[in-house]
């Protein structure tokens, strides 16, 4: 089995185990790129789970028999968050809880429910008749930006100019800081991929 595949096979079920309607978490990270059909350089090695920091407990109780470790306060220079991981299909999935980054002057937290949930992506899992919420890419192009990732936010902005991911960009824009630098860096790559599209 492929490493993709994997990624699928896990993802179908942990939404077996916490519900169709994933009422409370989000794919993100490489494996929300590859659902998304993004050209990845390379296969996703995790699956990434974002949730609210109210919901961790209840999302752990759910998949706790997949558990690795438990629900831990994780505080670096540029990340806060509540972590904890799983081993699904052979697949590591981790769970984090109410996402922060900090990046010099910028500011960003994820807000599940009310921001990424709202304006993200319902889409199929390959291989199954089942269907996992994914972050919008704007989401994607500010977190890949403030941790200086220039590949994903170049492959990433190519992409969001074919979506309609314009106001999941000005909410995440507008409920966050972020310095005015790094708002001309995240616009640079949308202008310049849009530019190249119309050529």
């Amino acid at each position: 089995m492929n490493e993709n595949k994997q990624i699928y096979r896990a993802l179908a079920s942990v939404i077996d185990v916490t519900g169709n309607d994933c009422p409370n978490w989000i794919v993100g990270g490489s494996a929300g790129l590859l659902l998304r059909k993004l050209p990845l350089q390379a296969s996703p090695r995790d699956l990434d789970l974002y949730c609210d920091d109210e919901d961790v407990e209840g999302i752990y109780n759910m998949l706790s028999g997949y558990a690795v470790d438990e629900p831990d306060l994780s505080i670096t220079n540029m990340y806060r968050s509540r972590l904890c991981h799983f081993n699904i299909e052979g697949v590591s999935v981790e769970l984090v809880g109410g996402f922060e980054v900090t990046s010099g002057d910028s500011f960003y937290r994820t807000d599940v429910k009310n921001l990424l949930l709202p304006y993200g992506t319902k889409l199929t899992v390959d291989g199954t008749a089942k269907q996992a919420n994914v972050v919008p890419l704007a989401h994607e192009l500010w977190f890949n930006a403030l941790r200086a990732r220039e590949d994903r936010v170049q492959l990433i902005a190519e992409s969001f100019n074919h979506s309609a991911d314009g106001p999941a960009l000005r909410a995440i824009e507008t409920v966050n800081r972020f310095s005015e630098q790094a708002r001309q860096y995240v616009h640079s790559f949308i202008s310049e991929s849009k530019a190249g599209s119309r050529r």
